[in-house]
């Protein structure tokens, strides 16, 4: 075995032909011997047919020469090489290599045998038998056999009039110009292998063998398509270098899967099976391409199936005949969801002419469409191109796995508005982003009930442009047109009041129904109650004839209570109701888009009554029911109380002598009472005096817009003035406005009242600490029912206080401020004992709290003791502001009043 090295290569081929010996071919045999002798330094003795050799008697002696490998074949000479013999002997040279002429001769015999030449030696030394060794025969005894190699070649080209070559050249050269592999698995070789080991080694053969395991994949005889190769002969004088070239193909589809190199070795052997004497020449290996190759093309969606396109190339799928796409999920630990078989592959020339050596690359394509169960593509999905041995698609496998499509986990919505105004449609648009729409084209929303779970209505949404939702979202690459807008139909669809209903926008895969039979995604919004209620009057307005109402109402619940109705109720029982028939009001519609049939919530009616049935709260209630009659089943909604009799003293001037009274009175019950009075109340809440008024029902358009549902509030002014009765003088009074249907003022009457009142205030201006702090002489105690004392420190007053009116005001100065708070103690206290005229700063104290500490007493000396001489700075505070250590100082006589006539345990309630 020989192995490669950087010489250019050839084939032989050894194939002798038959011919005869003649006179030429014998001359060319002593040029040839003559010419090897002196390039060799050996002398060679011809035999020439008749004389015998000088070697160990008569030479040759063909009775007792035998070959050794054949012994029962005969031998003899034949001058024309005719076969007269197994061997026919042509020539014989011999070559003395001892010091005597019989000494270590080496004689060499050209015989023909069977039509192919054969040299044969002699090295017989002993007498007797001469014994004739072919070239095999001397290699097995290893004797030196290059001198027979090269006659051996030499006889054989002369012998077939072929030129001579350099037999000395035992080299064996071989190149591999070329090897190609092409989709079905055609392995193609060229090159050339040229030894003159070739010589009668007549069969070329090539074998492939597998470069790992040198494991034989296949053999091909060659013999007869042997390749010229001019380029070989003129570097290598050779055995049949001319005719040493070959190009041979293979087919090895069965084996490239699993051989990673392929080994050529070129053979020439003398046997027919390309076994026995052989001459090899082992080729560097080669590599198989065993990359794996595929692309997914496509990956949509049509017709609520999946449709996949691409392709899968690769060697190692050349010997598993079953073709398969599976489907996994990589976000469910890549569990399978699909696997399907395909019968056809698609033609893919584009791809054979980049992987020209890969099997069945011009057949690699797929295009196959699967069905959408239990596909989620908001997982990680992956394809898987399978090639295996085992027809259910387990087995050995070739596989290529694509790269993960699906998977967006982003899926945000918003709904930015519902419109149920009309009562006949439901209207909602929005957006909802998920590149999930890569797949899931369809998009459908749904009207579901929340409530009773179950779907109402499905329609398929109208897409709308949302860059807004792109610019929050800029990773979503679908979001630009996330939008939607859909409308149900309301008539169709049986909405119930009070159940919960919620929008779902979903993206599917499927085009029919409501997109459940394919793969799909929701996005929930939150889901919207019909209980929305809401009312407006916009004018609420009392006649003679009933109540003038103009407003709207809206109320889900009128889904199923077309019947609406106004009810007009008195200190909350049923004066009337009255039908209403809904009118258009587009203002109600776009503040209550989402409220069924707000586009027509709006009446204006008159209920009719009469409007003195009304004697207290007036209250107007909006209801929706089943019932024609309106009862039933029913949904209301009232409103604020509305009084029917309110008033406002707009003036009240007092001078000296003049008392001067404006302002307005309004109630349901004027029609009928058509006297107007006002009534001046006393400090115990005894009337004083009353006047009728006689400028009455003044045009009050301010009053018809602030209470226009009360009766003639229009014409509800009124005005008087008159001259101070001393009834009223010098009293705290409060003043009755009266509607009455008496002429004196009594009878059946509505009454307002005014707070209370100071005619000419009996407060003496300015203060004076010498003085009472008022006009007014001081309360009889003993006349009082319920007499106490309130101090109120901020107000810089101490109010003599029957029960809950005051008897009595004066002036003080209280404890001042500090952080805060009084230096005078708050609280409930009583009067003690403790009292007298004088103490070091102060005259006619009397003791509240603490026995003598805390005290009434009057403004303080200038100086202590300094009896009735009063600092006037501080004075000056009395009845404006707090100033004291805490005690509570008075006017002189003020001080004096309460030393003389309170009496020890009357209650005494200081505040700030």
């Amino acid at each position: 075995m020989n192995t490669t090295n950087d010489t250019p290569a050839i084939t032989p081929q050894s194939t002798v032909q038959e011919n005869q010996w003649n006179q030429e071919k014998a001359q060319r045999l002593d040029a040839y011997m003559a010419q090897y002798g002196q390039q060799h330094n050996m002398d060679f003795q011809k035999y020439d047919g008749s004389t015998p050799m000088p070697i160990d008697c008569e030479y040759p002696e063909f009775d007792i020469t035998k070959l050794w490998s054949d012994r029962e074949a005969t031998i003899g000479y034949s001058q024309d090489g005719a076969n007269k013999y197994d061997y026919n002997t042509v020539a014989i040279y011999n070559h003395y290599a001892g010091n005597r002429l019989s000494q270590f001769h080496d004689t060499y015999w050209f015989t023909i045998h069977n039509n192919q030449p054969v040299v044969l030696e002699d090295s017989t030394t002993n007498g007797g038998t001469v014994w004739l060794n072919n070239i095999n025969d001397l290699s097995q005894w290893g004797y030196y056999v290059n001198n027979t190699k090269n006659f051996q070649a030499a006889f054989t080209q002369i012998l077939n009039n072929a030129p001579l070559y350099n037999f000395e050249d035992h080299g064996n050269y071989a190149w591999l110009d070329e090897h190609s592999l092409n989709n079905d698995g055609q392995l193609n070789l060229k090159g050339w292998h040229a030894t003159n080991d070739a010589l009668n080694k007549k069969y070329h053969y090539s074998i492939i063998l597998d470069g790992k395991t040198h494991r034989e994949i296949a053999r091909q005889n060659i013999t007869n398509s042997s390749i010229e190769r001019k380029d070989v002969k003129a570097v290598y004088d050779i055995y049949n270098a001319e005719k040493s070239g070959f190009d041979v193909t293979f087919n090895i589809a069965n084996s490239l899967a699993n051989a990673t190199s392929i080994q050529l070795v070129d053979r020439y052997t003398d046997d027919p099976a390309g076994n026995g004497d052989a001459t090899d020449y082992w080729f560097a290996p080669f590599t198989i391409e065993h990359g794996n190759y595929g692309s997914l093309d496509n990956v949509s969606i049509e017709k609520n199936q999946l449709h996949l396109a691409g392709w899968h190339a690769s060697n190692s799928t050349a010997n598993k005949k079953y073709h398969y796409i599976i489907i996994v999920d990589n976000t469910n630990n890549n569990r399978e969801l699909i696997r399907i078989r395909l019968s056809n592959n698609v033609s893919r020339p584009d791809v054979a002419k980049v992987l020209p050596s890969v099997y069945h690359a011009d057949q690699s394509g797929f295009d196959t469409y699967v069905k959408l169960t239990n596909f989620n593509f908001n997982h990680q999905l992956q394809v898987i191109d399978r090639y295996t041995d085992d027809p259910s698609g387990n087995g050995n496998a070739a596989d290529y796995w694509y790269s993960s499509f699906g998977g967006q986990t982003t899926n945000q919505g918003w709904l930015d508005n519902i419109n149920f105004s009309d009562g006949q449609h439901l209207t909602v648009s929005g957006w909802h982003a998920n590149d999930v729409t890569n797949y899931e084209q369809e998009h459908f929303v749904i009207l579901f009930d929340s409530t009773s779970n179950q779907q109402v209505a499905v329609v398929q949404a109208k897409a709308v442009r949302r860059p807004d939702v792109a610019k929050v979202y800029p990773r979503v690459k679908t979001a630009i047109n996330s939008g939607f807008q859909a409308t149900f139909d309301l008539t169709k669809s049986k909405l119930i009041a009070g159940h919960s209903y919620a929008i779902v926008s979903r993206y599917s895969t499927a085009t029919d129904g409501n997109g459940d039979q394919g793969a799909y995604t929701d996005y929930w919004f939150r889901p919207n109650l019909l209980t929305t209620k809401a009312h407006y009057f916009d004018k609420v307005q009392m006649t003679k004839d009933g109540l003038q109402v103009v407003g709207w109402a809206v109320d889900d619940s009128s889904i199923n209570r077309a019947n609406a109705y106004l009810i007009i109720l008195n200190n909350g029982k049923e004066i009337t109701r009255q039908r209403l028939l809904l009118t258009s009001r587009p203002d109600v519609a776009r503040v209550y888009p989402s409220a069924y049939n707000s586009l027509n919530s709006g009446f204006d009616t008159l209920v009719k009554f009469d409007p003195q049935l009304v004697t207290g709260q007036l209250q107007v209630l909006v209801r929706f029911t089943n019932d024609p009659a309106g009862n039933g089943n029913y949904s209301d909604q009232i409103s604020t109380s509305y009084n029917s009799n309110v008033g406002n003293f707009d003036q009240i001037d007092i001078t000296n002598t003049t008392l001067t009274v404006s302002g307005w009175h309004a109630t349901d019950q004027s029609n009928k009472q058509p006297y107007q009075y006002l009534i001046a109340l006393g400090e115990n809440g005894q009337e004083l005096y009353r006047w009728q008024i006689k400028d009455r029902n003044l045009k009050r358009l301010d009053v018809l817009n602030a209470v226009p549902y009360i009766l003639n509030s229009s014409n509800s002014g009124y005005q008087l003035s008159v001259s101070i009765p001393n009834e009223i003088q010098h009293h705290t009074v409060r003043f009755i406005h009266r509607y009455t249907d008496d002429p004196n003022g009594n009878g059946n009457y509505s009454d307002i009242y005014s707070n209370s009142v100071m005619v000419n205030n009996l407060m003496r201006t300015p203060i004076d600490f010498r003085q009472s702090s008022e006009y007014a002489p001081y309360p009889n105690i003993n006349q009082l029912k319920n007499f106490w004392i309130n101090v109120k420190i901020g107000q810089n007053r101490v109010y003599m206080m029957d029960g809950n009116n005051v008897a009595y005001t004066m002036y003080c100065t209280a404890g001042r401020y500090v952080n805060g708070v009084s230096l005078t103690p708050t609280g409930t206290y009583y009067v003690q004992p403790e009292r007298g005229n004088i103490f070091e700063w102060a005259n006619h104290w009397t003791s509240w709290k603490d026995h003598g500490v805390y005290l009434f007493h009057s403004v303080v000396f200038d100086q202590p003791w300094h009896d009735h001489q009063y600092d006037l700075n501080q004075a000056k505070l009395l009845g404006v502001s707090t100033g004291s250590h805490g005690c509570i100082r008075l006017s002189v006589p003020d001080a004096y009043w309460i030393q003389h006539n309170v009496p020890a345990g009357t209650k005494v309630v200081i505040e700030n």
